[in-house]
């Protein structure tokens, strides 16, 4: 279980001051961390530590990331997110 603490640090650091980003990071932390395993929390955080040109490119499925943990937590997010929000997802593919 994830503590209230690094909840909160996690919501933050999703916070990246670009729309298309934050419509999927945000939900994904409020929504669905707090009931993943430590492994998959984990991997968010590693995924954190991408800059935001990375990540909007893994988001929007322009790159796919070499690092297979990469891959599996972008596809998680992508995942809940078309999950979440069906209509805003189309194109994600």
């Amino acid at each position: 279980m994830i503590t209230a603490g690094r909840l909160d640090s996690l919501k933050w650091q999703s916070r990246r001051g670009m729309k298309e980003i934050d419509l999927m990071l945000e939900p994904f932390v409020t929504r669905h961390i707090p009931d993943l395993p430590e492994e998959t929390v984990s991997l968010y955080e590693k995924l954190l530590l991408c800059s935001d040109l990375e990540l909007i490119r893994y988001l929007l499925r322009n790159v796919t990331p070499e690092d297979p943990d990469l891959r599996k937590i972008v596809d998680l997010v992508i995942s809940c997110h078309k999950q979440d929000f069906p209509d805003a997802a189309q194109g994600l593919e």
